[in-house]
């Protein structure tokens, strides 16, 4: 078994390691492996598990003609059709018109000269989020505040000359409150943590939580509705205000599992990758 991971982690993370121990104490022989690496073989694995690789947004294409590429040749999780699916967060707006409540989003398409001043009027928005559709931990995201929208112009036109865009309205309880995510292995929650709202994934202060029923719900549809179900999933949630929380981002690729923050999580995560060992991508839901 191998753990894809990225150069700027050849050993893994440290929460990935928590599963790895795991896995050598069921006499599983499982190892990280850089995804992007020439010398790897992949082939030599019954089964790739897609984790700390990180980098893959920097190299979109060239990460997802490797999910093809093993795919062909091992059994890889997340499936290959919900990596691909995932890695453009155009599917904020489709979950959003399927009737999840999900942080509103303007999705504009490269090359858009739609001015960032005409979304705030047409939206009622005044302080906003821009962002790449393709990205992760806050690379390039920038907040813009009504005084800044000049600034906010030029980054938008920016981004938009490599590949489309997201707007959003910036949640001004996520100051306050922070945010929380919901963990799934085989379809199953297992636990949530919140952590104060920060610029970017890797620095996050994990705490243990109990979610709320509403984002159970939502959690537990969102998987329902996804043509496959995942190995692993982590459901991230806003304040979105009147104690209603918003979808802010789903995770399928490689999210942060935060396996420290529970100390059963880790053996959990274990035991579910080992029920996807008996069957092939996307065949059956793998469950412990």
């Amino acid at each position: 078994m191998a753990f894809a991971t990225s150069t700027e982690l050849p050993d893994s993370s440290p929460d990935d390691r928590l599963a790895l121990t795991e896995l050598a104490a069921r006499s599983v022989h499982a190892s990280p492996a850089v995804w992007d690496s020439e010398t790897v073989d992949w082939s030599a694995f019954d089964i790739v598990v897609v984790r700390s690789t990180w980098d893959y947004t920097r190299k979109a294409d060239r990460f997802l003609g490797w999910v093809d590429r093993v795919s062909r040749v091992a059994s890889l999780w997340n499936p290959p059709n919900l990596i691909r699916w995932n890695s453009h967060k155009s599917y904020l707006v489709e979950l959003a018109r399927a009737g999840f409540h999900v942080v509103p989003t303007e999705l504009l398409a490269r090359g858009s000269d739609r001015p960032l001043a005409d979304i705030l009027k047409d939206r009622g928005w005044a302080k906003v989020v821009v962002k790449p559709a393709i990205g992760a931990a806050a690379r390039e995201l920038l907040v813009v505040p009504p005084e800044e929208l000049e600034a906010g112009e030029h980054h938008l036109h920016r981004l938009l000359a490599k590949g489309e865009v997201l707007v959003q309205p910036f949640l001004e309880g996520v100051e306050k409150e922070g945010e929380r995510s919901l963990i799934y292995f085989a379809g199953r929650f297992h636990h949530a943590i919140d952590y104060a709202y920060v610029l970017g994934d890797h620095s996050r202060q994990p705490r243990k939580s109990v979610p709320r029923p509403q984002e159970l719900a939502q959690a537990e549809g969102i998987l329902r509705w996804l043509p496959t179900k995942p190995l692993y999933a982590r459901v991230d949630f806003l304040p979105g205000g009147d104690g209603k929380s918003l979808l802010g981002e789903l995770e399928l690729i490689e999210p942060d599992l935060f396996l420290r923050a529970d100390a059963r999580a880790p053996a959990s995560f274990a035991e579910s990758i080992l029920g996807a060992l008996d069957g092939a991508p996307g065949a059956r839901v793998p469950g412990p």
